[in-house]
Protein backbone atom coordinates (compact mmCIF):
# COMPACT_ATOMS: atom_id res chain seq x y z
CA UNK A 1 0.00 0.00 0.00
CA UNK A 2 1.35 3.74 -0.76
CA UNK A 3 0.89 6.38 1.55
CA UNK A 4 0.48 9.44 -0.31
CA UNK A 5 0.41 12.77 1.58
CA UNK A 6 -0.78 16.13 -0.11
CA UNK A 7 1.23 19.55 0.45
CA UNK A 8 -0.72 21.97 0.69
CA UNK A 9 -4.14 22.46 2.26
CA UNK A 10 -6.21 24.53 0.59
CA UNK A 11 -9.16 24.43 -2.58
CA UNK A 12 -6.72 22.83 -4.90
CA UNK A 13 -5.67 20.08 -2.18
CA UNK A 14 -9.26 19.49 -1.13
CA UNK A 15 -10.16 18.94 -5.04
CA UNK A 16 -7.10 16.32 -5.40
CA UNK A 17 -8.80 14.32 -2.60
CA UNK A 18 -12.00 14.08 -3.74
CA UNK A 19 -10.62 13.73 -7.51
CA UNK A 20 -8.19 10.66 -6.48
CA UNK A 21 -9.43 9.30 -3.36
CA UNK A 22 -11.51 6.95 -5.17
CA UNK A 23 -8.74 5.41 -7.27
CA UNK A 24 -5.89 4.96 -4.38
CA UNK A 25 -8.46 3.23 -2.67
CA UNK A 26 -9.46 0.38 -5.52
CA UNK A 27 -5.50 0.65 -5.78
CA UNK A 28 -5.09 0.08 -2.09
CA UNK A 29 -3.45 3.06 -1.39
CA UNK A 30 -4.25 5.90 0.25
CA UNK A 31 -4.10 9.76 1.44
CA UNK A 32 -2.84 9.50 4.90
CA UNK A 33 -2.75 13.34 5.68
CA UNK A 34 -1.35 16.65 4.66
CA UNK A 35 1.64 19.50 5.39
CA UNK A 36 0.21 22.82 5.31
CA UNK A 37 1.28 26.07 6.96
CA UNK A 38 -1.79 27.30 7.82
CA UNK A 39 -3.82 26.42 11.20
CA UNK A 40 -6.48 22.89 9.68
CA UNK A 41 -7.30 25.04 6.89
CA UNK A 42 -8.91 21.70 5.27
CA UNK A 43 -11.18 20.72 8.96
CA UNK A 44 -12.06 24.47 8.60
CA UNK A 45 -14.18 22.83 5.74
CA UNK A 46 -15.23 19.76 7.70
CA UNK A 47 -12.45 17.62 6.63
CA UNK A 48 -11.16 14.77 8.73
CA UNK A 49 -8.30 14.16 6.82
CA UNK A 50 -5.51 14.95 9.81
CA UNK A 51 -3.14 17.52 9.20
CA UNK A 52 0.22 16.12 9.71
CA UNK A 53 2.29 19.26 10.44
CA UNK A 54 3.87 22.45 8.51
CA UNK A 55 5.57 22.11 5.18
CA UNK A 56 8.65 22.98 7.02
CA UNK A 57 8.72 20.86 9.50
CA UNK A 58 8.71 17.52 7.28
CA UNK A 59 11.18 15.23 7.32
CA UNK A 60 11.91 12.49 4.97
CA UNK A 61 10.08 9.33 5.11
CA UNK A 62 11.29 6.70 2.24
CA UNK A 63 7.65 5.37 3.55
CA UNK A 64 5.51 8.10 1.98
CA UNK A 65 4.69 9.82 -2.20
CA UNK A 66 4.35 13.49 -1.41
CA UNK A 67 1.39 15.22 -3.74
CA UNK A 68 1.81 18.84 -5.12
CA UNK A 69 -1.80 20.23 -4.11
CA UNK A 70 -0.36 23.91 -4.74
CA UNK A 71 -1.71 25.44 -8.16
CA UNK A 72 0.18 28.73 -7.62
CA UNK A 73 3.35 28.03 -9.58
CA UNK A 74 5.73 30.11 -7.12
CA UNK A 75 4.06 28.65 -4.27
CA UNK A 76 5.08 25.18 -6.09
CA UNK A 77 8.61 26.46 -6.66
CA UNK A 78 9.18 27.25 -2.72
CA UNK A 79 7.48 23.96 -1.65
CA UNK A 80 10.41 22.32 -3.70
CA UNK A 81 12.93 24.55 -2.87
CA UNK A 82 12.04 22.99 0.91
CA UNK A 83 11.25 19.40 0.49
CA UNK A 84 13.11 19.00 -2.82
CA UNK A 85 12.11 16.16 -5.44
CA UNK A 86 12.53 13.14 -4.80
CA UNK A 87 9.65 11.78 -2.86
CA UNK A 88 7.02 13.51 -5.36
CA UNK A 89 5.08 11.06 -6.75
CA UNK A 90 3.01 12.12 -10.40
CA UNK A 91 -0.94 11.74 -10.20
CA UNK A 92 -2.34 11.12 -13.10
CA UNK A 93 -6.71 10.36 -12.81
CA UNK A 94 -7.92 7.31 -14.26
CA UNK A 95 -10.83 9.41 -16.74
CA UNK A 96 -7.63 11.29 -18.19
CA UNK A 97 -6.85 10.42 -21.51
CA UNK A 98 -2.87 10.35 -22.00
CA UNK A 99 -1.05 9.42 -24.89
CA UNK A 100 1.27 6.82 -25.27
CA UNK A 101 3.27 8.89 -26.67
CA UNK A 102 2.71 11.64 -24.24
CA UNK A 103 5.95 12.39 -21.65
CA UNK A 104 4.74 13.47 -17.99
CA UNK A 105 7.82 14.11 -15.50
CA UNK A 106 8.03 13.89 -12.07
CA UNK A 107 5.95 16.03 -9.73
CA UNK A 108 2.67 16.56 -12.23
CA UNK A 109 -0.70 16.41 -11.93
CA UNK A 110 -3.17 15.89 -13.86
CA UNK A 111 -7.07 16.13 -13.71
CA UNK A 112 -10.46 14.42 -14.03
CA UNK A 113 -11.11 13.94 -17.93
CA UNK A 114 -7.86 15.79 -19.10
CA UNK A 115 -6.41 15.57 -22.74
CA UNK A 116 -3.13 14.94 -22.97
CA UNK A 117 -2.22 14.14 -26.51
CA UNK A 118 0.40 12.53 -29.00
CA UNK A 119 4.16 13.51 -28.07
CA UNK A 120 2.82 16.62 -25.83
CA UNK A 121 5.11 17.23 -22.74
CA UNK A 122 3.79 18.08 -18.98
CA UNK A 123 7.13 18.96 -17.37
CA UNK A 124 7.88 18.46 -13.75
CA UNK A 125 5.44 20.04 -11.08
CA UNK A 126 2.96 21.08 -13.78
CA UNK A 127 -0.32 21.04 -13.24
CA UNK A 128 -3.57 20.11 -15.83
CA UNK A 129 -6.50 20.72 -14.02
CA UNK A 130 -9.73 19.31 -15.11
CA UNK A 131 -11.12 19.00 -18.55
CA UNK A 132 -7.67 20.51 -19.44
CA UNK A 133 -5.88 19.65 -23.23
CA UNK A 134 -2.11 19.77 -24.01
CA UNK A 135 -2.55 19.28 -27.94
CA UNK A 136 -0.11 17.72 -29.72
CA UNK A 137 3.91 18.77 -29.20
CA UNK A 138 2.59 20.62 -27.17
CA UNK A 139 4.85 21.47 -24.08
CA UNK A 140 3.81 22.91 -20.78
CA UNK A 141 6.47 24.08 -18.88
CA UNK A 142 8.52 23.35 -15.05
CA UNK A 143 5.74 24.78 -12.15
CA UNK A 144 3.57 25.93 -15.10
CA UNK A 145 -0.55 25.25 -14.19
CA UNK A 146 -3.42 25.12 -16.52
CA UNK A 147 -6.90 26.06 -14.41
CA UNK A 148 -9.95 24.12 -15.97
CA UNK A 149 -10.89 23.72 -19.80
CA UNK A 150 -7.71 25.19 -20.87
CA UNK A 151 -7.13 24.52 -24.14
CA UNK A 152 -3.12 24.19 -25.65
CA UNK A 153 -3.27 23.34 -29.19
CA UNK A 154 -1.12 21.86 -31.43
CA UNK A 155 2.81 22.68 -30.87
CA UNK A 156 1.76 25.52 -28.42
CA UNK A 157 4.44 26.16 -25.34
CA UNK A 158 3.80 27.11 -21.87
CA UNK A 159 7.09 28.10 -19.85
CA UNK A 160 8.46 27.78 -16.96
CA UNK A 161 5.96 28.92 -13.73
CA UNK A 162 3.31 30.39 -15.75
CA UNK A 163 -0.47 30.55 -15.06
CA UNK A 164 -3.46 29.81 -17.25
CA UNK A 165 -6.60 30.87 -16.14
CA UNK A 166 -9.47 29.10 -16.57
CA UNK A 167 -11.19 28.69 -20.07
CA UNK A 168 -8.26 30.38 -21.64
CA UNK A 169 -6.48 29.04 -25.30
CA UNK A 170 -3.32 29.43 -27.01
CA UNK A 171 -3.49 29.36 -30.83
CA UNK A 172 -0.97 26.49 -32.61
CA UNK A 173 2.43 27.30 -32.31
CA UNK A 174 2.04 30.31 -29.98
CA UNK A 175 4.70 30.01 -27.28
CA UNK A 176 3.67 31.70 -23.60
CA UNK A 177 7.00 32.93 -22.02
CA UNK A 178 8.25 31.87 -18.27
CA UNK A 179 6.56 33.39 -15.11
CA UNK A 180 3.49 35.06 -17.20
CA UNK A 181 -0.38 35.32 -16.29
CA UNK A 182 -2.62 34.40 -18.66
CA UNK A 183 -6.49 35.22 -17.80
CA UNK A 184 -9.38 33.23 -17.47
CA UNK A 185 -11.41 33.18 -21.34
CA UNK A 186 -8.38 34.60 -22.94
CA UNK A 187 -7.30 34.00 -26.23
CA UNK A 188 -3.70 34.16 -27.10
CA UNK A 189 -2.82 34.72 -30.93
CA UNK A 190 0.77 35.37 -30.41
CA UNK A 191 3.99 34.47 -29.12
CA UNK A 192 4.95 36.75 -25.51
CA UNK A 193 7.87 37.49 -24.03
CA UNK A 194 8.92 36.33 -20.08
CA UNK A 195 6.94 37.95 -17.05
CA UNK A 196 3.67 39.23 -19.13
CA UNK A 197 0.41 39.47 -17.75
CA UNK A 198 -2.85 39.19 -20.75
CA UNK A 199 -6.93 39.22 -19.81
CA UNK A 200 -9.45 39.06 -22.13
CA UNK A 201 -11.65 42.35 -22.06
CA UNK A 202 -14.62 41.25 -18.85
CA UNK A 203 -18.08 40.94 -19.72
CA UNK A 204 -19.83 44.23 -20.56
CA UNK A 205 -23.68 44.38 -19.56
CA UNK A 206 -25.57 45.10 -22.78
Amino acid sequence: MTEYILVGGGGFARELYDWFTPSLTASGSRFIGYLDDGSAPMQAYGHTLPQLGRIVDYRPNPAHRLVMAVGSPAGKQKITGILGTQQFASLIHPTAWVSASACIETGAVIGVFADISANATVRQFATVNGYSSVGHDAELGPYATLSGYVDLTGNSKVGTASFIGSGARLLPHVHVGERCTVGAGSIVVRSTQNDVTMYAPPARRL
